[in-house]
């Protein structure tokens, strides 16, 4: 079988790409023959906001990596189908925590993305921020993000019930020490490449296909 159909990354990729979507479709079937209603509801909400990152990198008007789409897919499964649908939130301590850091990564990546391609992949009006002043937005945007998203816990919890924060500030400020660290991560490893790139012999695919993005949209722009 591997002779005649060999296994590449894109192969494994997008395998966890459309399994993660089939595991919930899954799911869903199996709360409407429980007559489970409310989970089936909220499965089906899980689904379709699995399926919109890759409905806007379909569209013409929007432009979304497949590493990124899939990265935001694998973290919508992980937090929302497996911690909340499931309790994974309850089985394992350390679930919330790991959520948390990966949402740090996330967050910290797009904040990195969004400077840079303004900063790089538009000549002609590139910005020329510094590196150092990128990878402090990263941290920036991430941390904005993950104080947001406590902003959002506590409300539920006060408004609706949803004991997201059980054991108070404990709680919040490890969500938030954990974010941090992804956050500390993504911009470390940002700005030491973009100080080091001229030594560095390659380009990350991600940023390669970011600025190819960019010099096609700048070559049709219409002077």
């Amino acid at each position: 079988m591997g002779r005649f159909f060999p296994l590449t990354g894109h192969h494994i990729a997008f395998a966890f790409y459309y399994g993660m979507r089939a595991l919930v479709g899954l799911a869903i079937v199996g709360f409407l023959l429980d007559g489970d209603w409310a989970f089936a509801f909220y499965a089906s909400l899980v689904l379709l906001v699995m399926i919109a990152p890759g409905t806007l990198r379909e569209s013409q008007r929007f432009f979304l990596p497949f590493e990124l789409d899939l990265a935001l897919v694998a973290f919508i499964f992980l937090s929302l189908f497996l911690g909340s649908l499931n309790g994974f939130y309850l089985r394992f301590w350390w679930w919330d925590g790991m959520i948390h850091f990966q949402s740090g990564v996330l967050a910290g990546v797009v904040g990195f993305l969004l400077v840079y391609v303004l900063n790089a992949a538009q000549p002609r009006e590139k910005l020329e921020l510094s590196s150092g002043f990128i990878a402090l937005f990263s941290f920036a945007f991430s941390l904005a993000i993950a104080v947001l998203w406590e902003i959002v816990e506590f409300a539920g919890d006060e408004f609706f019930g949803w004991q997201a924060q059980e054991s108070g500030w404990p709680d919040t400020m490890g969500d938030l020490i954990m974010a941090t660290c992804g956050a500390i991560i993504v911009a470390v490893i940002g700005y030491g490449w973009m100080r080091r790139r001229a030594q560095v012999p390659f380009t990350p695919r991600l940023l390669a296909r970011l600025q190819y993005r960019g010099r096609q949209r700048e070559t049709h722009r219409p002077s």
